[in-house]
């Protein structure tokens, strides 16, 4: 049985343990990493060495640092501050946070943006005493970061694969903003979509209780400690700035865990009680699934896949709408699972040469790739800013019913921007 094959049935047993409910996220992600092991698809070393990745270590840091704000008492005084000023509902609340995520992520880097977002929700939800919640906002805001990082060639590393395929075509590159009236088309249809249904939906969906840390109780009680304070709100914007500019080429991981190893030896966390509190069943669902992404594109199932879908479609796809729909459904699919920054030069390695071989545009065809892979949003390991806000409690089924269901959004409105502003139909 070849690689491929193992690798589609493993990914399959795992999805349906995802479904069951039967083994917490965490656990059905380390089985399905050990069986990619098991069965050869990766080495030992391959699949745990994903577990010091920059993504494990960038959201190990970045706990630690958003534990400081709550434990020194900013985050708490900032919260009831928005809570007295912010009189709106959670339902406006959700769509600000969605559209306010997604347009300052085309200028930052979108998970430094989450990380910055995170803690100041977390303190309003308590200190609004239930009016605004974590659970019915650390999902919008993930999702709008995530299309909103897909609008320009600063927000997510998307784009800038798509034009590193482009520039080696020599017929076309994107400018800065090239991709930004499709994303910012794609953000205000799915804005429309929550205030008409989607929030209520999320209402309905989301019936898990509210998932409240020992940190953000305490800062319910609003005593901030100043020389805490002062070193964790400088830690923090120094760790963000540092994550916008990347001085020296310096990676995000360390960034992050240098800034946790400051607020630890300033005395502001305990080493100790951070390592006691914190929380491992995120980092082992992202370390896990950095393994599970790896495995995929060793065994080489994207291509599999690829290829039988365009010998099953054959002349079909040589319509320019339909070659868009192709690249934004595989996208889509493939990165449920799958890196998408590796996904994205897979797909318009083949998209480009197919689009300027029919004698189309090719970039249309590029921005299908990107649009495609940035919306994947229907499992909790499709993406970083994804699995980074499974600590308000998502399931497995909340992010395949909401994230699912947005995303399904985002393809088709995508696919319309896409057609309607390059003249494809």
């Amino acid at each position: 049985m070849s690689q491929s094959t193992i690798t589609l049935i493993i990914i399959a047993a795992t999805c349906i343990l995802y479904l069951t409910e039967h083994f917490s996220v965490a656990l059905t992600t380390v089985l399905g990493m050990l069986a990619l092991v098991f069965t050869g698809v990766l080495s030992f070393n391959e699949a745990f060495a994903c577990f010091s990745s920059t993504t494990v270590m960038l959201v190990l840091g970045m706990i630690i640092i958003v534990d400081s704000l709550m434990e020194s008492g900013v985050a708490g005084k900032l919260g009831h501050t928005l809570s007295r000023l912010m009189g709106m509902s959670e339902k406006a609340f959700a769509i600000i946070v969605f559209l306010t995520s997604g347009i300052l992520s085309m200028f930052s880097n979108n998970t430094a943006l989450i990380t910055m977002y995170m803690p100041f929700i977390a303190s309003l939800s308590i200190t609004s005493k239930g009016r605004i919640t974590k659970k019915m906002t650390y999902l919008p805001l993930a999702m709008g970061s995530l299309i909103g990082g897909t609008g320009s060639l600063a927000g997510s590393t998307a784009p800038l694969l798509a034009n590193d395929v482009l520039v080696t075509t020599g017929v076309k590159t994107m400018r800065f903003f090239t991709p930004a009236p499709v994303a910012l088309t794609v953000m205000a249809v799915i804005a429309v979509c929550y205030w008409f249904f989607l929030y209520d939906l999320q209402k309905k969906w989301f019936d898990f209780d509210e998932v409240v840390s020992e940190e953000e109780n305490k800062a319910e009680e609003f005593q901030i400690d100043k020389r805490k304070a002062i070193i964790s709100v400088a830690v923090f914007v120094t760790c963000i700035v540092l994550f916008v500019i990347q001085p020296f080429g310096w990676d995000l991981g360390l960034i992050a865990v240098a800034g946790s190893v400051v607020l630890m030896v300033t005395g502001c966390v305990h080493g100790q009680y951070a390592m006691s509190n914190m929380n491992w069943s995120a980092l082992v669902t992202v370390g896990a699934a950095l393994a599970i992404a790896k495995g995929f594109v060793a065994s080489g199932v994207g291509s599999v896949i690829m290829n039988w879908l365009v010998s099953a479609l054959g002349v079909w796809i040589v319509q320019p709408a339909a070659l868009v729909a192709l690249f934004l459904l595989a996208g889509f699919l493939l990165s449920q699972f799958m890196a998408n920054g590796s996904l994205v030069s897979m797909l318009a390695a083949m998209a480009v040469p197919m689009a300027i071989q029919i004698g189309m545009d090719p970039m249309p065809a590029a921005l299908a790739c990107v649009f495609g892979s940035s919306l994947a949003m229907a499992t909790p390991v499709a993406t970083l800013t994804i699995t980074m806000v499974q600590v308000a409690g998502y399931r497995f089924k909340d992010y395949l019913r909401m994230g699912g269901l947005v995303g399904c959004i985002g393809l088709i409105t995508a696919w319309a921007a896409i057609v309607l502003f390059y003249g494809l139909l």
